[in-house]
């Protein structure tokens, strides 16, 4: 770990069982290395389980927003990660002619109040960052394939391997495996849109290289930020494939270059330094509300559980907060029982509430009607800034952190009653 840590009084009141108990993590992403995270620094050692063969720098950029911050201040990582990436000063959301329908001064509301505003960064730079941070290794190429029992767990993987811990924590993302037996048959519902992401090297004009952008277009919603001085984290998305199922990656650039033609700066410079092969697209899909997150023994966290559309830029922040939350109710609750029902009590009215906002975000951001669109970015410019900022503060503010600093050296300043009083 790249931080010396003592014995804390919260590892030292730690439950008996949950010090000594067989904690498995099936899912070596964000979610699941902050929750190993949160866990070691309570004096509990869990195992991650990870599908892929290796961590590679691959994949796009993310966007941490406020409450991501806090939940790593709280894990003493905050600093790192906002070297690593960009603190955006601020940003907004403009119709495709170029005007703005809402500001953003992050400096001026989120950084002034709660100490951090949103920070873009590479995902692998921010699973890096996480890796350093555990003493124990990830198990790569663990690749899990079934859950059979869930009191106690008794987890399969491909290759032939079975686990039976006393606490299974599914952080497998969207297509959980863990999922089917603790909500059995609930799939991902598509929203009948796609995504498309890439990251893009080029010179950036003077103007963006801290500021991320937004553009609400007629079935299109595109935007971004930088990650580094010369690299820009780019996504759009759009009402179904543009290629009509051709997929090479040139005939899909081209048909965004024709889309997305008459957006404003900086787009066409984004679209002119765009590589096709580092052009990603997915089917968007959301999961709905679940009844439970936990099941015996077995207990989701992140997108496993909560899956979102990304119009709110929330999925990610949320698996954090997921993290840092559970690891500290099986930290501080007798049981696995009661830790579950304080974790659900806590983490899911908040997720549940951004992953329905995120919802109806996405059916505004991928709506076709010309005339739609237009009402739409009219009733968005009419609402205050005064609003915007108020919205921007109870997100927050309502950021789910412990009640007690608990991490050995950690960078927080603010408990979650102090921030809560700035509202």
């Amino acid at each position: 770990m790249t931080m010396e840590q003592s014995p804390s009084p919260h590892n030292q009141t730690t439950r008996e069982f949950e010090a000594n108990a067989n904690i498995a993590i099936i899912g070596g992403g964000i979610c699941g290395l902050t929750t190993a995270v949160a866990l070691e620094q309570r004096g509990i050692s869990p195992t991650v389980y990870e599908a892929a063969s290796e961590y590679r720098p691959v994949g796009a950029g993310i966007l941490l927003q406020t409450n991501a911050m806090l939940v790593f201040d709280r894990l003493g990582i905050a600093t790192s990660i906002r070297d690593a990436g960009v603190p955006l000063q601020n940003g907004g959301l403009r119709s495709p002619d170029g005007e703005f329908m809402t500001r953003f001064d992050l400096d001026g509301v989120e950084r002034n109040e709660f100490g951090y505003g949103s920070v873009a960064i590479h995902r692998a730079d921010l699973q890096r960052i996480l890796l350093k941070e555990l003493d124990t290794d990830v198990q790569t190429g663990m690749d899990c394939v079934d859950v059979v029992t869930t009191d106690p767990p008794e987890v399969h993987f491909e290759d032939g391997t079975t686990i039976k811990p006393d606490i299974l924590v599914g952080a497998d993302g969207i297509h959980s495996t863990v999922r089917e037996v603790v909500a059995p048959g609930v799939d991902p519902r598509p929203l009948g849109a796609v995504a498309y992401r890439a990251l893009v090297t080029l010179e950036l004009p003077e103007l963006y290289r801290t500021q991320g952008f937004e553009v609400w277009g007629t079935g299109t919603y595109t935007g971004g930020a930088p990650i580094d001085t010369d690299r820009f984290y780019w996504f759009a998305t759009a009402p179904e494939p543009l290629t009509d199922g051709q997929t090479d990656p040139e005939t899909r650039e081209a048909a965004l270059r024709d889309s997305l033609a008459e957006y404003p700066e900086p787009l066409p410079s984004i679209l002119d330094g765009l590589d096709p092969a580092d052009l990603i697209m997915t089917e968007l899909t959301d999961l709905p509300a679940l009844e439970s997150w936990s099941r015996g023994r077995v207990v989701l966290a992140g997108d496993a559980a909560h899956a979102m559309l990304p119009f709110a830029g929330q999925g990610a922040a949320q698996a954090i907060e997921d993290g840092l939350t559970l690891a500290d109710a099986i930290a501080s609750h007798d049981g696995h029982e009661t830790a579950f029902a304080a974790y659900e009590r806590e983490r899911k009215p908040r997720a549940n509430r951004i992953r329905h906002e995120s919802h109806r975000l996405g059916r505004l951001g991928t709506m076709q009607s010309s005339l739609g669109c237009r009402l739409r970015n009219t009733v968005f410019k009419a609402v205050p800034d005064a609003v915007i900022r108020r919205l921007r503060r109870r997100q927050a503010a309502d950021t789910s952190l412990p009640h007690e600093n608990t991490a050995e050296g950690s960078e927080a300043t603010r408990d979650t009653a102090t921030v809560s009083r700035l509202i």
